[in-house]
């Protein structure tokens, strides 16, 4: 038998704003929201990814808010591959094999076979704490994004803090 370990993201410098900016957001009110749906159908397919989702890092939680071609829903920040590239607020953050990469071999999404690849570009506010995500994954391990890839990632997620429409 072996005993395998996974090192969860580290907490960002500025927890406590950042928590607190989610919250004062309004993003948590916004679960399936269409407008945020469609960034997310847009991001799916701007990385031909199996799944992409808006993810919110709150406390011990990632809450994806938004998702095309899986599930919304509540998760384990500790199990996040988001959390990890919230800490990198000025990139997209990219692991094109997870199984290749010590860092995410061990995570139990990685380990049941359901991320390979992993994209995440951070949403951040005004202030400059980032909120969460606009992320996507396959099953299958694939090149990293070009700058065109990740060009468009990063203006999908800066469009998330935009006001939803008006009913």
């Amino acid at each position: 038998m072996s005993v395998t370990f996974y090192a969860p993201a580290p907490i960002p410098n500025d927890e406590y704003a950042r928590n607190l900016a989610v919250r004062a957001s309004g993003l948590l009110d916004r679960t399936n929201d269409p407008a945020l749906t469609a960034l997310a159908q847009a991001a799916r397919k701007a990385v031909r990814a199996d799944w992409a989702g808006v993810a919110l890092i709150v406390d011990d939680l990632q809450i994806v808010i938004a998702s095309s071609g899986g599930q919304l829903g509540r998760y384990e920040r500790a199990r996040s591959m988001s959390a990890h590239a919230i800490v990198t607020p000025d990139r997209v953050f990219c692991v094109p094999d997870t199984i290749a990469d010590g860092t995410f071999r061990s995570n139990p999404f990685v380990r049941v076979g359901l991320i390979r690849f992993f994209v995440a570009a951070p949403i951040v506010d005004a202030a400059g704490h980032v909120l969460g995500v606009v992320c996507a994954s396959s099953r299958n391990p694939r090149a990293a994004l070009d700058e065109s890839e990740a060009r468009v990632l990063r203006s999908l997620a800066a469009r998330v803090l935009d006001p939803p429409p008006a009913i």
